[in-house]
């Protein structure tokens, strides 16, 4: 309770003491003002309220992913870090109201955790230390729906889970870098995960991945990004391991590929040991306003046969303003036999600032 009333009075100060803002990256949001750059602290938010309906005629208004995000980011001299919390506007909470008032109650909590760090800038490169998002969910991560109802790794797009794309990885030593057309990053997990320390990561547990951009043809870019899971008995361990790419084939067109050969549990299909491969090829698409993306994807389960899929999806961004912009879409998770297909439609609206 006393790291959350300080995180909020650091927002609150922040907020009051300068306004204006950064968005969620580096092109979007207002520029930072005079005293922003000069203190080092830089306050930035996403707002996102969406209405959704899935399988089951289950229909719900509320950030159904916990879009939503307030964060610092802090640099002194070569001293940076990061705070941000998720929650979601809808229902006051930061997940699924259902869990109130049971063992989950956590899920009742304004504010929770999504990353947060400090470390430095070197001429080698950052270094650092605490709660990240993964070189495996941050490189060759191509869904612009990504932490919304409609996600594809919600519907087997993508892998899901901690060791998906969906996780991010706690107690961790982290190094990143840009080197020329490479991107270097690795976190390797230095706690132990015991009843006195719950981080989701063990001792051993790391992830690893380069990305090269604009090195052998102007605008592709492909890499390799890996999780390993430390923390099975008797066992060497896990991996999921992703192949990547993209490339511009024209001003305004993209298309892109991800490939997972997935072993940790939980990732291929929730609540599940099983391993498979996912194959997710996809097109970006601007026309005026809008953004649009069209994707396909196929499950291919080294379990049983009913548990192989197909992921079809299609969605539009449509820009308001430099800083906002309106969502809607469908996604669906199709199972050959007798699997529980599962599908969402829905519309967001976003603005960051």
């Amino acid at each position: 309770m006393k790291n959350l009333l300080s995180a909020l009075a650091l927002l609150f100060v922040s907020s009051t003491a300068f306004s204006g803002g950064n968005g969620m990256s580096d092109s979007q949001g207002n520029s930072m003002s005079a005293a922003k750059a000069s203190s080092g602290v830089h306050f930035y938010g996403r707002l996102y309220i969406g209405y959704d309906s899935t399988t089951g005629d289950t229909a719900r208004l509320d950030d159904g992913g916990n879009k939503s995000r307030l964060g610092l980011k802090i640099k002194s001299g070569n001293i940076v870090g990061n705070l941000e919390y998720k929650y979601d506007i809808g229902d006051g909470t930061s997940g699924a109201g259902a869990n109130c008032g049971t063992a989950s109650a956590n899920g009742c909590q304004t504010f929770d955790l999504h990353v947060g760090n400090l470390g430095f800038m070197t001429p080698l490169g950052y270094i650092g230390a605490g709660t990240y998002e993964a070189p495996y969910k941050t490189m060759g991560m191509f869904d612009d729906n990504m932490d919304t109802a409609l996600a594809l790794n919600s519907h087997g797009g993508f892998s899901q889970g901690q060791g998906g794309i969906a996780g991010n990885f706690e107690g961790a030593l982290a190094y990143h870098a840009m080197m020329g057309p490479l991107e270097i990053g690795y976190m390797y997990a230095a706690t132990d995960n015991t009843a006195n320390d719950v981080t989701n990561t063990d001792r051993g547990d790391y992830s690893i991945g380069v990305t090269v951009k604009d090195m052998l043809i102007n605008g592709l870019t492909f890499g390799y990004a890996r999780y390993h899971d430390d923390e099975v008995s008797g066992a060497k361990g896990e991996n999921n391991d992703k192949f990547f790419a993209s490339y511009q084939v024209m001003p305004n067109m993209g298309v892109f590929l991800s490939l997972e050969d997935l072993s940790v549990v939980n990732t291929f299909i929730a609540s599940s040991g099983t391993d498979g491969k996912i194959n997710t090829y996809g097109i970006h698409y601007s026309l005026g306003i809008a953004d649009i993306q069209l994707v396909s994807a196929e499950g291919d389960s080294d379990g049983a046969a009913n548990q192989d899929y197909q992921t079809r999806s299609i969605s539009a961004k449509i820009n308001l303003s430099k800083n906002s912009d309106i969502t809607l879409g469908y996604t669906k998770q199709d199972f050959d036999q007798d699997g529980s297909d599962f599908s969402t439609s829905g519309i967001g609206l976003t603005h960051k600032f």
